[in-house]
């Protein structure tokens, strides 16, 4: 009797602790993919100020892929006065996305202008 009782918490134990590493596990992937979607959409915000800098039009939106040859993509928008970047990076295994916001000012007279951040933010979903 005392070692069916001493199997019975051994292997309640085993579950529990099986149970908290699965749950560790999501929440360590969760955190890979949403941060992958933060620096995807900061790539997006990289891509418009060159853009802006080397005078190219940022009137109509774009996306890319980033990296190269991958499935994950970043959405990019620029509105004009005041100059607001909004990217939308999205990992696409995990369908994980964040949104950037940055207000930018451009100064100079010719290409490469120079752009300055003002404001840098993450919109919540």
């Amino acid at each position: 009797m005392l070692t069916l009782f001493a199997a019975l918490i051994l292997a309640a134990l085993i579950i529990a602790f099986t149970n908290i590493t699965s749950i560790d596990l999501t929440l360590v992937k969760n955190h890979m993919y949403s941060s992958k979607a933060y620096y995807i959409a900061e790539a997006g915000v990289a891509d418009a100020i060159d853009k802006i800098q080397r005078g190219v039009s940022t009137v109509t939106p774009w996306q890319n892929t980033f990296p190269p040859s991958t499935s994950d993509i970043y959405y990019v928008s620029v509105a004009q006065s005041p100059i607001v970047i909004t990217s939308k990076g999205l990992a696409s295994v995990s369908n994980f996305s964040r949104i950037l916001e940055v207000k930018v000012s451009i100064t100079g007279n010719s290409s490469p202008y120079q752009v300055n951040i003002s404001q840098w933010k993450e919109i919540t979903q």
